[in-house]
């Protein structure tokens, strides 16, 4: 015999404005004319990770970083998640700053996951990059 149950679902409340605020700012990949958006939600005291070793110990090293990369990047999201405290982007990723000026193309694609936490001040404290060879495949 079934029995009802008395509990509905529901459906959960959407993310924090300042959630929408912020993928508004990271989702896009910067440009020149975004950048100073993009830098603005980002605290001081940020740091960054990648594969759990830290690449940015403060805000100033990861949008020295990022300003160096601009324009210089093949990057694909593929989607994202947005939480209560963070937001998750499922990306392919190529990082062209560093090739000479003769090479064109350098196809060594990253599939990566960035996770960034936001503090009670609404701003991104920690990101968090795994990531691998390879571009990202749906399942067969």
């Amino acid at each position: 015999m079934m029995y009802a149950s008395t509990i509905s679902a529901s459906v959960a409340p959407p993310p924090p404005s300042f959630i929408d605020d912020i993928a508004k700012q990271i989702v896009p990949t910067p440009t020149a004319s975004s950048f100073d958006h993009y830098v603005a939600v980002f605290a001081d005291d940020l740091t960054v990770t990648m594969d759990g070793k830290q690449i940015a110990p403060n805000k100033v090293a990861w949008v020295a970083t990022e300003r160096h990369r601009l324009g210089k990047i093949d990057r694909f999201v593929v989607g994202f998640a947005k939480g209560y405290d963070a937001l998750l982007v499922i990306e392919r990723y190529d990082d062209r700053s560093g090739l000479s000026p003769e090479m064109l193309a350098d196809p060594r694609y990253k599939a990566r996951a960035v996770r960034y936490a936001v503090g009670s001040d609404h701003l991104v404290h920690n990101i968090q990059i795994v990531q691998t060879d390879g571009i990202l495949q749906a399942p067969k």
